[in-house]
Order: structure tokens, then C-alpha cells, then sequence
């Protein structure tokens, strides 16, 4: 056991801080915000453990306790993560002996939602205030002992008459700065004063929040959705009386610009709370804000393993449903959204009556219970499916035309004999997978097919042979991949895209072994937050969803200039084109708002007349932590070594203004390890010091600093935050 010294030991059993010279800020401000300067806090002399405070940090409410009068008190363990005990203070601290310790509480009630149905509800009413909820003020700190335990007992006394049977929460926000990182515990501890299982309402729980946004960190250091909510009540609004209660707040920001009053409002439109603004309506009607990176009628994602998840199904409400919904008002009152029954069909209804309609089970897909107006319609039951697998690839040596066998099928295995009702078929084939730098191209289907279809033959196997062949000079491997995809009509009002999962496969064009491409990036991985390509997110109108086959395209000699030079203002200011890397690409486009060099616009196609559609990808917001590459990456594959292996520089070019064709930029390449990184160090110093360090024959000499065992390594620099 580590004892502290005879002195100090024996001032311990006094009181030790009295927190009456300290207002703590609110629960909606902390020290990173315009918050009102917080005075410095003075206490009594406080007893340090004689052991130094190393790594970690463990917050954690043990006990808590309302007596007869209404005085709260919380009895908390404080220490780093080895034990060491911390000394509690009720200031900002860089102390790594010392942790800022805030407490507040709240409590929750069920309420009737009003009619015959009898739909109850929860919600959290913050005791220390009910609309503008904030931490305790001026309470006191007393260390019951040597190990790190402490007594708080709140200023704020619940009022006369209180009820003891309710369920009550408290929270508490401890910050820790240790050598350079910051720590964080948010602890709640639930309890019923005249005893008994405290209620539980967490519809999510922070770990699904982590899926995206790794770790989830608001108003500088908070962290757990259950102390979120303590403060995030019903009653709680802004500064302008904009609601933060978090059912409506969390469903509004993630519903982002697809929010219909956004949407379709007039220019200079928002949704915005304290100043941040999530949706905005520009002048040429366009709209910014937060994207969700999947179909956002998936609840699933946020809801599915909370205690109390399936309450956004079974207990229905105009306040949570009105969210994402935004344009209607289903309730008896006037909202924002306008009076009693706006876009409500069958008008105002009492907000305990939603579950007559909008049951917990669907009856069909796309009806009005809740499940079925949250079916996304390319996971409809109603699609047969639609499968693509490459069979054999023969006539592939370099210099032939090769030729593709496939079998196309449904999800019970019936093969597609009749190729007539897709909308899109082709092929796409590039080398070598060392590191691709040509594509070439074939469309079986259309009025002006790019090669032969033969078939079916009686397993339902196809043959093409496109019109390109494969370059006399090639040599290694080469891989070809497909896409497919059909239109099905699900409703009289609903149709989907349905498309083939993309497969890829290798094959050699000379005496070689075929070797696949390297894996850079896990599928799976981009799952997390993007859900299935082709059915939770749409590329490329929901056709491409393998990161094997977007490589094919996006490779090192790409650019947006077949589309960006149909645009006449580009070809006149003889505008660099953009590349379409991968690995410069999908790094730019994730940074977002946080690039330096803005707007990041990639051309894109689009519809005629035009021809191109301009993709501002510069005020994308990743929810994530952009420093954590693994994220993304496997095998670490973003560390020196094993990049750059065989990555090849990514080629620049530029309009010709007389022709508009993509002719060399001045340099007309970036070297593969300062395309990666230049990607999201975008400043110009970054550029400067990639290219000092980079000899005149394209060597880079990033290594010397950068690589594994080096004071400045990739995986110490992207550690990201704890």
C-alpha cells in the first residue's frame, strides 16, 4: 500500500477543499469555448500522495446518497490507472497530480404521452437547472482517504416535498492532462433514494457512437452519452431558445442537410445550436452541412444494442419523430414546423396516440408502421438479387483480346439468361497490379456495345470479348472486374438501383504467377461507418462497391480531366485537374473542412447537357479521428515501410486552354509518399518541406524521419487521442 507522510497524513482527516471561490461553467460550455472567464479557484491546502501520479486515469462514482432535506452527496474514487490517488479540484489543472472533478444531476421521470393508448415516456429533468442545465456550483470536496476516495456534497438542495422513489443520475466530468494527452472519465451512477432498481432509459449507448466517431469528444472533454443526456433534457434549450433537449438535437445534426426544413426552405436556411452551424441553404440553392455516411433511415446503427433500443420502434413520439422530420408537425401544439397537423395527414394527434398508427411491426415494407418506413429500398425483400461471377478469363496474353466468361444469377442461384433488363453491364481490366496505369474497357450491352457477347450456354455461362486488347508491351499481372446493376420498380413511387457485388479476379499476361493487387484498405473497415456499398451507400449511382475495383480507375495516372475539360470556364483559366488517386483522393476527400487548400472540387459525371457534375468535397465533416489511420488501413500499410513498396507517383496535369486536352503540369508528378501525405497536410508548408526533402531524381528521403524507429514515425505522429 502507498502510504503518504506523517505531516500530511495527519492534516488529512480535516476538511480539504471548499469549492466557494469557483463557479463552474454549465454543462453546455467548457474551458475550449467563448464561455464566461471562469475566476481561479483558491482551497485549502490539500494533502499529495507521496508516490508521483503516473499514466491512466479511473473516475468512478461509488455511492451516492439524498437525505430527508434534500442534500445530495456522491462518493467518488479518484486515482491514476494504477491506483495512485489524485487530488480532486474544481479548476482547469495541468497538474498530472491533480483531476478536474464537476458533478451535476438529474432526475428522471415518466410521463403519459395523453389518449386512449396510454404511451409512456421518459425523460431527464436536470436539478441543478432545467433549462439551462449546468454543473454544481460552490459545493465541497472532502477525501475520505489515503486510496483516493472523496465525499461531494452538492450546493444545490432538492426542493421540499421531493420524491424519493423517483430515479436519480448523477454525472461527473473528470479531466487529467498527462504528459501532453487528455484524459477523461464521465461516470453515472443511477440510484432510487428510498431504495430499490433505479429506471433505465439509454436508447443509445456511446459504444455504437464510437463506431464513427472514435472516440466520440464534446465541449472539449466529454465523452459518455449517459452523462450527455443529464444535461440534454426535454426543457433544455440554447442561448437562443433553440431546443437541446438529445433525441431532437442528435437526430437533427445527423440528419444534417438532408433536413427538409433545410432543404426546402429559402437560401440562408440553418439548423444551428450556439453558434454551430450543421445545415446551411446557400444562395444558388445548394446545401452544406453534415452528411450521414449512410441511408439515413437506418436506425438501426444508433438504436440496435442499447438497453432500451427498441423504444425508437415501440414508443413512437412527435418530439423524437419530428426530428429527422422536420417539415411536419404531427402534435397538438405549434412548432416550428407550423400549427397543429402541418403535413400530418390525419391531422393533431395527442403525442401517446403515434402507436395507433405507427406500430413497433411492420405489415409491408414502406407502409407507415415504423419499421416499414424505415425499410431502405436497396435491402427491400422484394429485389431477387443480383450476382456477378467472372468464371474464366482465356486469350489473355499480351497483345489478345481477351475473353471474359461470367455467370450472372439471383440470390437463389437461377441464372439471368436474358441480359436485356439490365441498365448497366461492363467490364473494366488494368495492369499491371503492381501498380495500375491502364484501364481499358468493354460494354457488352447497348446500341453501341465495345466488343462480342456470346451465350448463354446451358449452365447460363456468357462470353465477351471486348474490342481493346491488351498492349503488346505488357508484362505481370492484370485484373479485370464488373459492374451490373438494373432498375426494379418497388412501388408505385419507389425504384431502386439493384447492383452486383463487384468481383475482381487476376490473371497473368505473360509467364508469371498472377499477384493481386496490394491491400491497402479493408472493406469491411469502410463498412463501419458507410454501412454496404451499393446498399447503405451509394458510388457512382450505387454500381462500384469494392475497393479491389475502384483501385482499377483510381490509379496513379487518372485525373478528372475527361469531365472537368465539358466545362468551358475550366478549359479557359486552364485549370489543374484534379486526381482521382485513390490514395490521393479518398485521403482529401475524408479530410474535408479541415484541408487548407479549399475548395477541393473533383468533376464527376453527370447528366447532359452538361456532361460533369462539380463535387465540392471541401466542407465534408469527418466524425471520426483523423490522426487514426488504422481506422481505414490493415496490415499497417500506412506506415515507412512497407509504403511506398510499389506505389508509383501520382501524375499532374492540366487543361490546354486552346484544345482542353490534359497535357503535363509543372511538376508533372508527386512523389507516391508526398501524394499521401501532401493529401492531408495540405498547407503550403507541408508541401515545402515534402519537397526539400525530396532529391531531383524523385527519391524521397521521408524515411529518415519518418519511418518505424524514428523520433517522428508514422504511428507515433497518427496515435490519435485516447
Amino acid at each position: 500500500m502507498r502510504v503518504w507522510s506523517n505531516r500530511l497524513q495527519s492534516m488529512f482527516w480535516v476538511l480539504v477543499v471548499v469549492g466557494n471561490a469557483v463557479l463552474w461553467t454549465g454543462c453546455g460550455s467548457d474551458d475550449s469555448n467563448n464561455a464566461t472567464p471562469v475566476p481561479t479557484a483558491t482551497s485549502a491546502p490539500s494533502p499529495s500522495p507521496t508516490a508521483a501520479a503516473g499514466a491512466g486515469l479511473v473516475g468512478e462514482i461509488t455511492d451516492a446518497r439524498i437525505s430527508d432535506t434534500g442534500q445530495i452527496n456522491a462518493t467518488f474514487r479518484l486515482t491514476d490507472g494504477s491506483g495512485v490517488p489524485l487530488i480532486a479540484t474544481s479548476s482547469s489543472t495541468q497538474d498530472p497530480q491533480q483531476a478536474r472533478v464537476r458533478l451535476t444531476i438529474a432526475q428522471l421521470e415518466e410521463y403519459a404521452g395523453g389518449g386512449e393508448l396510454g404511451t409512456t415516456f421518459f425523460r431527464y429533468v436536470n436539478n441543478v437547472n432545467a433549462t439551462q442545465p449546468a454543473y454544481d456550483s460552490n459545493g465541497t470536496f472532502e477525501m475520505l482517504d489515503a486510496m483516493g476516495r472523496y465525499r461531494y456534497t452538492f450546493k444545490t438542495m432538492l426542493p421540499a416535498g421531493f420524491s424519493r422513489s423517483l430515479t436519480y443520475s448523477i454525472g461527473m466530468q473528470v479531466d487529467r492532462t498527462f504528459e501532453g494527452q487528455q484524459l477523461s472519465a464521465n461516470p453515472v451512477f443511477s440510484f432510487v433514494p428510498a431504495g430499490g432498481v433505479p429506471q433505465v432509459w439509454q436508447d443509445v449507448v456511446t459504444e455504437q457512437c464510437n463506431t464513427c466517431h472514435a472516440p466520440l469528444i464534446e465541449h472539449g472533454n466529454r465523452r459518455e452519452v449517459a452523462l450527455c443526456k443529464l444535461c440534454h433534457t426535454e426543457a433544455g434549450v440554447d442561448e437562443e431558445g433553440v431546443s437541446i433537449d438529445f433525441r431532437d438535437m442528435i437526430h437533427k445534426i445527423h440528419a444534417g442537410k438532408e433536413l427538409p426544413s433545410v432543404v426546402e426552405g429559402p437560401p440562408g436556411t440553418t439548423y444551428e445550436i450556439d453558434g454551430s452551424v450543421f445545415a446551411e441553404k446557400l444562395a444558388d440553392g445548394s446545401v452544406i452541412g453534415v452528411g450521414f455516411p449512410r441511408a439515413l433511415e437506418e436506425c438501426a446503427p444508433c438504436h440496435a444494442n442499447a438497453p432500451t433500443g427498441d423504444y425508437h420502434r415501440t414508443k413512437a413520439s412527435a418530439p423524437a419523430c419530428a426530428t429527422c422530420h422536420d417539415d411536419v408537425n404531427p402534435s397538438t401544439m405549434t412548432t416550428q414546423a407550423g400549427p397543429p397537423g402541418t403535413n400530418h395527414s390525419p391531422g393533431a394527434y395527442l403525442d401517446g396516440q403515434c402507436s395507433e398508427c405507427h406500430r413497433a411491426e411492420m405489415n409491408m415494407e414502406f407502409d407507415i408502421t415504423v419499421p416499414g418506413a424505415h425499410v431502405v429500398p436497396e435491402r427491400s425483400t422484394q429485389l431477387a438479387g443480383l450476382n456477378v461471377s467472372i468464371t474464366n478469363v482465356s486469350n489473355h496474353d499480351a497483345g489478345q483480346r481477351p475473353t471474359f466468361s461470367f455467370l450472372i444469377t439471383d440470390n437463389d442461384g437461377t441464372p439471368l439468361r436474358d441480359l436485356s433488363g439490365l441498365g448497366v453491364l461492363a467490364f473494366n481490366y488494368s495492369g499491371p497490379t503492381t501498380d495500375y496505369t491502364t484501364v481499358l474497357n468493354g460494354l457488352p450491352l447497348g446500341s453501341m456495345p465495345s466488343g462480342t457477347l456470346v451465350g448463354p450456354d446451358a449452365q447460363g455461362v456468357f462470353q465477351f470479348t471486348p474490342n481493346a486488347a491488351i498492349p503488346a508491351s505488357a508484362t505481370g499481372t492484370w485484373a479485370v472486374g464488373v459492374e451490373a446493376r438494373r432498375a426494379v420498380q418497388l412501388t408505385s413511387s419507389i425504384t431502386v438501383n439493384e447492383a452486383a457485388v463487384n468481383p475482381v479476379v487476376t490473371f497473368a499476361v505473360d509467364d508469371s504467377m498472377p499477384e493481386p493487387h496490394r491491400t491497402i484498405v479493408d472493406g469491411e473497415r469502410c463498412g463501419v461507418c458507410h454501412g454496404e456499398f451499393s446498399k447503405d451507400f451509394s458510388v457512382h449511382g450505387n454500381l462500384r462497391n469494392q475497393i479491389e475495383y475502384c483501385e482499377i480507375c483510381h490509379n496513379a495516372t487518372q485525373s478528372d480531366a475527361a469531365r472537368r475539360r465539358r466545362d468551358p470556364a475550366a478549359v479557359a483559366a486552364g485549370e489543374l485537374t484534379e486526381p482521382i488517386d485513390f490514395k490521393v483522393m479518398i485521403h482529401k476527400i475524408h479530410r474535408g473542412q479541415d484541408l487548407v487548400q479549399e475548395p477541393y472540387v473533383v468533376y464527376g459525371f453527370g447528366p447532359a447537357p452538361l456532361g460533369y457534375t462539380k463535387h465540392d468535397f471541401g466542407e465534408l465533416r469527418f466524425s471520426g479521428d483523423l490522426r487514426d489511420c488504422a481506422a481505414c488501413h490493415v496490415e499497417d500499410s500506412q506506415l515507412l515501410p512497407p509504403y511506398p513498396s510499389t506505389a508509383m507517383p501520382t501524375s499532374r496535369t492540366m487543361l490546354d486552354p486552346q484544345t482542353g486536352d490534359p497535357v503535363p503540369a509543372d511538376p508533372d508528378h508527386i512523389a507516391p509518399i508526398t501524394a499521401v501525405c501532401t493529401s492531408c497536410h495540405d498547407s503550403d508548408a507541408a508541401s515545402a518541406h515534402a519537397e526539400t526533402n525530396t532529391a531531383t531524381d524523385g527519391i524521397e528521403a521521408c524515411l529518415v524521419c519518418h519511418q518505424e524507429g524514428r523520433d517522428f514515425a508514422v504511428s507515433t505522429l497518427h496515435a490519435g487521442r485516447n
